[in-house]
């Protein structure tokens, strides 16, 4: 090849780098703007009032709420600070883990660097695929990704050997374990088992520096437990009142019910998808390894492509979304494929020899990740765990070892980069023209307010910012602290709670609509103090669809509504926790709370003998 030649093909390789570094930044800077917008008020406002004060309830599986709550008062309680601080350490662990994975693969790379690190940002991008449905607020979700690419770092740190870099491996896995537990228990066993299986396999185990990591693990939990509940013993007691209290609510948390192997089915535009990204995938990495002029402009043009897409949906000319349905997620595997097949094609006689036992352990593990993370909920094993599709990525990136083996430079990846950030954007796309439980795209909000003790602005619906609006107009107009401790009877209003500035008691969400809601709300508020139930508002909503049978005060020892004065009243806003209809909400006060208080104190004497 002659000059002339070689400087265009460097010159199309540098602008494919260039192309992939704004696709990064394009996305980045696309979450970070609408984390102003829109508030779900069922789930993700849950995460908040747990986060905002997550040491006045006695009872919980999971821990997110302590770990988070640093964050919280670090950031004053800002919501849209929170959803960026979020989606900024999802991305910066996304990135710490594909670089890391990519030097292991490769650890006779000695040049292009700059390939490598926009390659690994690329990839890393797919970590952010976890706000396709706009919860971007910190929840256990988020944390149980957090946690499990933390540990996967560790693991690609680790050694038999003692070296200070083997040594921060198993520390990390230590800290990943830790963060898994406070995040899921379930995840964290299922993690345990997963790491343990490929450290043998791996043949990277050392029991000693094993007990390295699980004292990592333990002394951290063992710090937590003292933190959280002043012992050991109180901690063990709020974890298993947590499982009791999953089981009461009938939800599908019973250890029968996780156990399970789960199905997907994607419909035919989902496999055409899929097969179109894995087509172009293919012949822009075709052209990147060809090394001609040709081959690059192809490669370059298809690249360009993904980036068109790419930017497209980021910059809202495209208001359209994939509508691929409840297994959208599993459109990255177009990228999963499109490596693993240049692998096999571009990898020389035998690719598979070139990849050691622990390179495949790694990547069987990671192949199992979103699994890992999706265990132990009550949706779709596959649905739920294509939020942790960086490893399925991850581990289609593995058969790549002997073609970069051979070509020393990750550049000839960066299409793989942009077609995820493509697939990426598509998902995220859904997310913000779909948000749950909110009634239009965020791109259509344009009332500005202030919500919650912190006074956080965001930028919502007409509907949903009337509908706050007049809920904090009634509380404040009727006498209403912040703090005040509220029972909410509506079984779905965790944000207007948190709006109005009360103290959710009992339970972050005293959530309605299940089997065994009435039992899990009682249960919840007998580990509440009598005088604080007695002190309690109460949010009721006559007939609402997730509703709280009013038979739960009497059961706490206060007659309602005879012994409570309304204090306000409003409607709900269209779309509002899911449903369409608008409902009345109503706020009382108590009038008689020394009798209320004597009341629930006889109940719980009596319950006690």
């Amino acid at each position: 090849m002659n000059s002339n030649h070689r400087y265009l093909v460097i010159l199309l390789r540098c602008a494919t780098v260039g192309t992939s570094l704004m696709a990064t930044c394009t996305i980045l800077g696309w979450l970070l703007k609408y984390s102003f917008y829109g508030i779900d008020f069922t789930d993700e406002s849950s995460y908040l009032v747990w986060i905002s004060n997550p040491f006045i309830y006695s009872t919980s599986v999971t821990q997110f709420g302590f770990v988070y709550y640093p964050l919280y008062i670090i950031l004053g309680g800002d919501i849209a600070e929170l959803r960026q601080a979020n989606i900024i350490l999802t991305f910066v662990l996304g990135w710490g883990l594909a670089y890391t994975y990519l030097v292991a693969l490769s650890p006779e790379l000695k040049r292009g660097r700059l390939g490598l690190h926009v390659t690994a940002a690329g990839l890393a991008t797919s970590s952010l695929i976890l706000f396709d449905t706009w919860l971007a607020t910190p929840s256990y979700n988020s944390l149980a990704l957090q946690s499990l690419m933390v540990a996967a770092i560790g693991l690609l740190l680790a050694d038999k050997g003692i070296s200070v870099k083997s040594l921060v491996g198993w520390t990390t896995i230590g800290i990943g374990g830790w963060l898994a537990f406070m995040a899921k228990p379930s995840t964290a066993v299922a993690l345990a088992v997963g790491m343990l299986v490929c450290l043998l396999v791996s043949r990277k185990f050392s029991f000693r520096l094993f007990l390295l990591a699980a004292a990592t693990a333990m002394g951290l939990l063992l710090l937590s437990a003292l933190l959280i509940d002043g012992s050991v013993s109180s901690f063990a007691r709020r974890l298993q009142l947590g499982v009791d209290f999953a089981r009461l609510i009938g939800g599908g948390h019973t250890v029968n019910q996780i156990l399970r192997i789960d199905n997907f089915r994607l419909r035919t535009p989902g496999q055409l998808a899929i097969l179109s990204i894995l087509v172009a995938a293919l012949v822009a990495i075709w052209g990147s390894l060809s090394e001609k002029p040709k081959g690059a402009i192809v490669s370059v043009s298809v690249s360009f492509g993904f980036f068109a897409v790419t930017a497209l949906l980021a910059l809202g000319q495209v208001h359209k979304t994939a509508g691929l349905g409840e297994f959208e997620g599993l459109l990255i595997f177009g990228v999963v494929l499109a490596a693993a097949l240049t692998g096999f094609i571009f990898g020389g006689p035998k690719p598979l020899k070139s990849i050691s036992a622990a390179q495949w352990a790694t990547a069987i593990l990671f192949l199992g990740m979103p699994h890992i993370y999706a265990f132990g909920t009550n949706r779709n094993y596959w649905e739920n765990g294509a939020w942790a599709c960086i490893f399925w990525v991850l581990a289609g990136i593995t058969l790549l070892r002997p073609v970069v083996r051979g070509r020393r430079s990750w550049s000839f990846a960066l299409p793989l980069a942009l077609a995820t950030q493509m697939v990426t954007a598509i998902l995220l796309q859904t997310g913000l023209e779909q948000p749950q439980r909110q009634t239009q795209p965020l791109r259509l909000n344009e009332t500005n307010l202030e919500i919650g003790p912190h006074r956080s602005a965001l930028v919502l619906s007409a509907g949903y910012a009337a509908y706050i609006a007049d809920a904090v107009a009634a509380a404040q107009s009727s006498g209403f602290k912040f703090g005040t401790p509220v029972i909410d009877l509506s079984g779905q209003s965790p944000g207007i709670l948190y709006a109005i500035g009360a103290e959710s008691i009992g339970q972050a969400w005293t959530i309605g609509g299940y089997p065994g809601s009435l039992k899990l709300a009682k249960a919840a508020l007998e580990h509440v103090a009598c005088e604080k139930v007695a002190a309690a508002w109460i949010l009721f909503e006559p007939g609402g669809p997730r509703s709280i049978p009013v038979e739960l005060m009497s059961s706490l020892g206060a007659a309602f509504p005879e012994a409570y004065q309304q204090a306000g009243t409003w409607r709900t806003a269209a779309g509002a926790g899911g449903y369409d209809a608008r409902r009345t909400q109503e706020l009382y006060k108590p009038t008689a709370p020394s009798e209320a208080m004597s009341a629930c104190q006889a109940i719980r004497a009596k319950e006690m003998k």
